[in-house]
């Protein structure tokens, strides 16, 4: 587990209006909660916690006034249309007190069924998960070194020591899927087509003419 810390400023107002001038600025409104303390509004830099987020969503320090609280991201909101973060809910966690959280799923090893033409699918970015704070993952790692053409993985398939997973054990994270065909035309088909082809230019070539030669005889 690692830790990694961002600083944070304490915001004063609140609302729409306030929410708005602090993404012009740069910066991403959030209020931090849990473990029966107060709630507080917070704001942090986009660069520092984009940089955060892309190396881990395990346990971090943040680092505001006079304060530094051990926290996890709890909820990240992301605008509809821009895909731009406009809001982080983040938790406060205390040794020996499960939380829970959900945490990206990385996918690792070379599938047999991807090597013989099929299509990976990702069907699950992240999964709902509750630990100690001790062993919480940056991410869950998934084999798929064994997936041939249309096989799955399933929630029920995946086992991660001291870590219990919230989402449906049905749920499929992944798949490999057969690959789309495409209609080819045989060489002999493609010569009666040319064949055809030109026997109705030909055709339709006399019929004109025929035509014309009726026309300048009347």
């Amino acid at each position: 587990m690692s830790e990694h810390e961002i600083k944070a400023k304490i915001r004063t107002g609140v609302g729409k209006s306030d929410s708005r001038r602090l993404r012009r600025a740069g910066e991403i409104p959030c209020i931090l909660y849990g473990i029966e303390k107060d709630t507080v509004n917070l704001s942090v830099g986009r660069r520092a916690f984009e940089k955060l987020i892309s190396e881990t969503r395990s346990v971090f320090v943040v680092d505001y006034g006079d304060v530094k609280q051990r926290s996890v991201i709890k909820e990240i909101q992301y605008h509809p249309v821009k895909g731009t973060i406009i809001h982080v809910d983040l938790q406060r966690i205390k040794a020996g007190q499960e939380i829970s959280v959900s945490v990206p799923l990385k996918f690792i090893g070379a599938s047999p069924g991807v090597k013989m033409g099929g299509i990976f699918q990702e069907l699950k970015a992240d999964l709902d998960i509750t630990c100690l704070p001790k062993y919480l993952p940056d991410n869950l790692e998934v084999d798929i070194s064994e997936l041939n053409i249309g096989d799955s993985i399933h929630v029920s398939d995946l086992h991660f020591e001291h870590i219990t997973i919230e989402d449906d054990a049905t749920t499929s994270i992944c798949s490999v899927v057969p690959p789309r065909k495409v209609e080819e035309i045989l060489p002999e088909e493609e010569e009666e087509e040319m064949e055809e082809a030109a026997e109705t230019e030909v055709i339709g070539a006399k019929e004109k003419a025929e035509e014309e030669d009726e026309e300048s005889q009347g």
